[in-house]
């Protein structure tokens, strides 16, 4: 199978809607933390996060691909690509210790 234009555009416009997908999925997630860490009820906000956010991560995968494995796995692409992102971008920093001590 050769690959045409029209498929590269489809892949990269995956691969774009994977990344936004990635930005409100784990987006998402890092407010729901910040916000809702002291609430009362914070297992009931943090599976009602879970649930929409997924819902809404797999509807809009299914719907830009249009169905398809290639599409689908672009913007799976786009979703890991945005999750190291996050890693990086919010991960405490580093504590540099003076050598000898206790901690």
């Amino acid at each position: 199978m050769q690959m045409t234009w029209y498929d590269l555009q489809k892949i990269g416009f995956c691969l774009a809607v994977g990344l936004g997908i990635g930005w409100f999925h784990f987006g998402g997630l890092w407010l729901t933390l910040q916000r809702f860490a002291g609430a009362r009820l914070f297992g009931l906000v943090f599976v009602a996060s879970f649930l929409f956010r997924s819902f809404v991560t797999l509807a809009g995968v299914y719907f830009a691909a249009n169905g398809e494995w290639v599409g689908m796995t672009a913007c799976l692409g786009g979703i890991l690509i945005m999750r190291k992102v996050f890693i990086v971008k919010m991960q405490p920093l580093a504590v540099f210790r003076a050598k000898g001590s206790p901690v």
